[in-house]
Formats: C-alpha cells, sequence, structure tokens
C-alpha cells in the first residue's frame, strides 16, 4: 500500500503503525531518511522507499546506524528536515556519535532531524528486549511515545517542529504492538518541498569546549520541558477524585482503558496518558498525583515512567501516596503489557471480585493453534544483509 494514495485531509486510510510513521514524516516536509533495517522498524524505511522518486526523497538503507545518524545529521546541518530510523539494538552502534549530536546542536539553518527508534518488548524478533528510554536520557534528547497508531502520525509531526525549533534531534519511540498494528487513521496533506540545501561551512559543529555546551543543553532541555507541560499528548480521563489514577505511556494507555472498562471502574479509576517522557514534565504530572493517594504505572520494559513518578513524589513532599508498578511487583518487570496483567494489578490493588482466567490458558491456547498453524523455524529479516554474510562464510 503506498503512503501517499490519498492527499486530501479529511480522508482516512487503513495504515500499519511503521506506515504512519512514514506518513507523518512525508507531511512534515523530510528530504532525506536513511536507516538500518531491523524489526520492527524495517517497514519505515520501506514505506519511503516506494515513494522517494514521485516525491524527488533521498531514501537509503546505510551501512549501519551510525553511518545513517550521520547522514540524517548532515542533511539537518544543511537545513533540511531529516529522518532516521533503527530497532533498540541499533541505537548502541550510533549512540556515541548522538551524544555529541547532542553537544553541537543541528545550528541555525533551520534544519530538523527526528531518530525513531523500535523496541521489541517481548523480544519477538531481538536478542533482547532493551528499553531505548534511557538511552534517550542519557543522549540529552527529547523523547516522545505514542498510544495508537493515528497518534505516531501526529507526534512526528510534532516531533519535527520541536526539533527545528530547538535546534535539537528529537527521538520517537516506537514498539512492537505499535509498529506493527494496523488502524484506520486521518490523515493530512503533503506539502511540496522547496527548501534546498545550504552549503555553508562557515560556522563549526564540533563539540568543542563541552562543558558550555553542556550548560546549553541544560538549558534547552529546560525549555522543552516548559513545553511538554501543555502537550496534548498528555492527557487525563476518569473521575475528578479518583481512588486510583493509572500513569502509563505506549501500550498502557489502550491496555489500561481496557481493564478499567472490563472490571467496571470507570467512576473510580482515571487514566494519565504521557506522550512526552523526557524531559519528564513533572509540573502537569504533580497536578495529578495530587488527587489520589494510589497510583499505577503501566509501560513497557523498565520501570522508566515509574521512578520519574517517585521522583516527582519526593520532590513535592507529596507524603503518605502509594507507587504501584513493577518496584512493588504487581506488574512483571518484563515482556509486554496486555490488558489482563492491568486486570490482574488493579484487582490486586482495589480488592476487586473477578473471575480469574485459567493458569493454563495460554498453554491451551498455544496447544490449539498448534494444529492451525504452519511450523516455520527462525530466519533472518528480509533484507537483512546479514543473510549474504553468514552465505558467503558457509561457501567459504
Amino acid at each position: 500500500m503506498s503512503v501517499v494514495d490519498q492527499d486530501l485531509s479529511t480522508a482516512k486510510k487503513f495504515m500499519m503503525g511503521n506506515e504512519a510513521i512514514a506518513r507523518g514524516a512525508l507531511e512534515s516536509g523530510i528530504h532525506f531518511a536513511a536507516g538500518y533495517p531491523g524489526t520492527p522498524s524495517s517497514e519505515i524505511i520501506q514505506f519511503l522507499s516506494e515513494e522517494a522518486k514521485s516525491l524527488n526523497l533521498h531514501v537509503e538503507w546505510s551501512t549501519n546506524e551510525k553511518v545513517a545518524t550521520e547522514g540524517a545529521a548532515a542533511a539537518a546541518f544543511s537545513g533540511l528536515r531529516s529522518l532516521v530510523t533503527m530497532k533498540n539494538a541499533g541505537l548502541s552502534v550510533a549512540l556515541d556519535f548522538l551524544t555529541h549530536l547532542s553537544y553541537t546542536g543541528l545550528g541555525d539553518r533551520g534544519g530538523a532531524m527526528v531518530t525513531v527508534v523500535c523496541d521489541d518488548p517481548n523480544a519477538h524478533s531481538s536478542g533482547d528486549e532493551t528499553d531505548s528510554r534511557w538511552l534517550a536520557k542519557f543522549a540529552s534528547a527529547p523523547l516522545l511515545e505514542a498510544s495508537s497508531v493515528q497518534e505516531v502520525r501526529e507526534m512526528v509531526k510534532w516531533a519535527f517542529d520541536l526539533s527545528e525549533t530547538f535546534k535539537c534531534f528529537v527521538m520517537v519511540r516506537g514498539y512492537t504492538r505499535l509498529c506493527h498494528a494496523s488502524s484506520p487513521i486521518k490523515t493530512g496533506n503533503l506539502p511540496k518541498l522547496q527548501t534546498k540545501a545550504m552549503t555553508d561551512s562557515s560556522k563549526s559543529i564540533t563539540p568543542y569546549l563541552a562543558w558550555p555546551k553542556h550548560a546549553a543543553i541544560l538549558e534547552n532541555l529546560e525549555k522543552v520541558r516548559q513545553r511538554f507541560e501543555s502537550s496534548s499528548f498528555n492527557a487525563y480521563e476518569g473521575p475528578k477524585t479518583p481512588d486510583l489514577i493509572i500513569i502509563c505511556g505506549g501500550s498502557g494507555s489502550p491496555c489500561s482503558s481496557e481493564a478499567v472498562e472490563v472490571l467496571g471502574l470507570q467512576h473510580k479509576v482515571g487514566i494519565f496518558k504521557l506522550g512526552t517522557l523526557w524531559p519528564f514534565p513533572t509540573e502537569v504530572v504533580r497536578e495529578y498525583l495530587i488527587k489520589t493517594d494510589k497510583v499505577l504505572v503501566i509501560e513497557e520494559v523498565d520501570p522508566f515512567i515509574e521512578i520519574h513518578v517517585k521522583e516527582t513524589l519526593a520532590d513535592a513532599h507529596l507524603e503518605g501516596k502509594r507507587v504501584y508498578g513493577k518496584g512493588s511487583g504487581h506488574i512483571p518487570a518484563y515482556g509486554e503489557i496486555t490488558p489482563d496483567r492491568v486486570i490482574t494489578a488493579l484487582s490486586r490493588i482495589l480488592e476487586v471480585d473477578r473471575e480469574p482466567k485459567d493458569p493454563e490458558y495460554e498453554r491451551m491456547l498455544s496447544h490449539a493453534a498448534e494444529n492451525l498453524l504452519i511450523s516455520r523455524g527462525l530466519t533472518w529479516c528480509a533484507g537483512c544483509p546479514h543473510r549474504a554474510s553468514f552465505w558467503a562464510l558457509e561457501r567459504a
């Protein structure tokens, strides 16, 4: 399916999450996109490459994630908008360059750069389920995370605007259940690309004299945090004075909504969805922490939001509040979030009676599906250059 089939802003299209990311980037007016293949991120560059010729874009599979990031940064330095994509494991490859890029910034030529990193909770197609959010904080990069296919398209567009305004790269976190989910979404118009690359080399982009640049980074992040405090990507639904508030990000939002509905707790439980994760919007989070004595944090994979919620409580001297989540053992510290995990946690905390799921349910489900599914062994992802490498080694 083409991501440019329909340009009418009133139209709805059925899109995969990765397709919506690509569409959001196109609607933002990108000139350059690069990445390195790795599930669950691969389809983003694939979708863009299908439209590269007709839209006059430069789209490439790079040698690795670091090379892709360097290419995207060069485009941004030249005053263009650029996108770079990778999976969670690839962020480690690009991290050395990204930490320096935070210090240099993107210059004042009007360029922008968004880094999309797609995590793989439960390690469906990865060697691990590492959480990339820590590395966004480590690299002093603004971090966003969407909870739906519609939202990720809108969030990518906003990320480019943030990048251009604050002259820094912005990271958008994807994850398997977002990247490979599909949903009807509303699309916008594609702009006509008119900006040309500037080749002025009169200003340096080296991170020389690090300590004053570090101070400038912190000052810039504080300005970003202030913008995050009023972002519409942070939204609350529920009663004015809830017995418990769920603070969630990413897939935790739809899973929490389903759990609350299943248990019939709409009049007791509020849900505060966070879309701006770093710098952490402490003021708006504190507003909702004041409303209740019980907080349940739902997220994948590590307790990133949970730790910052606890820090916010401590800094605000809000005593007598109880935070439940991975630290308390109410939510498993590994794997994907599911509605059932949230239902189990809410039932324990609020002492809600519910018919428990048969402990053997998952095993019985797998057994029932065995005769319906074709057995397929592990293989390399389509387009992965390692396939040729190992073939060559075997032949040698």
